[in-house]
């Protein structure tokens, strides 16, 4: 009868130790989980800010990394349209005649020497351009308006076509900028936003206050950019753009 009771009292010890090992194992793995669904679905991003390099001689830009939601691409390029954007496309802004002609002879040539790769070999290249042109046609049937543009020596014949948006196409102020590098940012979808960020500061600064109902037949002043796709199919992003008082 002792052995009897022994047994049952051991049996019944070993039955709680275990029960309780149950339950500490499900309350870990509830933790656990609980853990890592907050991190999911919070929104929040392990990565910290790296501020520039106080070095001003560096080739190094900034690193930017995302803690939070804090980071906006709109605020980043307002931050840096007249101190680095408008600079950088006054400074490198080369003939649009001179560059067109030159790709039509050799575009790898053409941006060794004018144009600016945003990646490795084979990527397409982008350029800076700045010239005159008239005005052939409005086109605003869509909302990827555009503007025909006739180049001296003139012939009355599309040379390209000036975005006016309210949609602007490409990628092409981004890639244009050879300070904003994709490396730099450590976020595909931050990066593309740029892109965004700049068409929309375009339109607030330019294209929103530019009247193209006026423009059929004048001669338009202009800085801008474009991603060479063909001879026959260059579309500018213009970051400078006026109508030539009386000109036509």
């Amino acid at each position: 009868m002792e052995k009897i009771i022994k047994s049952i009292c051991k049996l019944h010890a070993e039955t709680g130790l275990k029960s309780h090992c149950t339950r500490k194992i499900n309350i870990t793995m509830l933790l656990v989980i609980c853990l890592f669904s907050s991190i999911l679905f919070s929104g929040c991003k392990l990565y910290t800010v790296v501020p520039h390099d106080k070095n001003k001689n560096s080739k190094q830009g900034t690193t930017f990394y995302f803690q939070d939601e804090s980071f906006d691409a709109n605020q980043f390029v307002d931050s840096i349209w007249d101190s680095k954007v408008l600079l950088t496309i006054n400074e490198k802004a080369n003939d649009v005649g001179e560059v067109i002609k030159e790709t039509k002879i050799s575009v790898d040539e053409a941006g060794k020497k004018y144009g600016i790769r945003s990646a490795q070999e084979g990527s397409p290249w982008n350029f800076i351009v700045k010239g005159k042109g008239k005005v052939l046609n409005v086109n605003k049937e869509s909302r990827v308006g555009t503007l025909d543009i006739d180049i001296a020596p003139f012939d009355g014949k599309t040379d390209f076509k000036i975005q006016l948006g309210p949609v602007i196409k490409g990628t092409a102020v981004r890639d244009s900028l050879e300070f904003i590098k994709y490396d730099d940012f450590k976020n595909q979808m931050v990066f593309a936003e740029l892109s965004n960020a700049f068409h929309k500061k375009i339109t607030e600064t330019l294209l929103g206050k530019f009247d193209a109902t006026l423009a059929k037949g004048k001669e338009v002043n202009f800085i801008g950019v474009f991603t060479f796709a063909s001879s026959s199919e260059i579309l500018l992003t213009p970051i400078k753009m006026e109508l030539v008082e009386g000109g036509k």
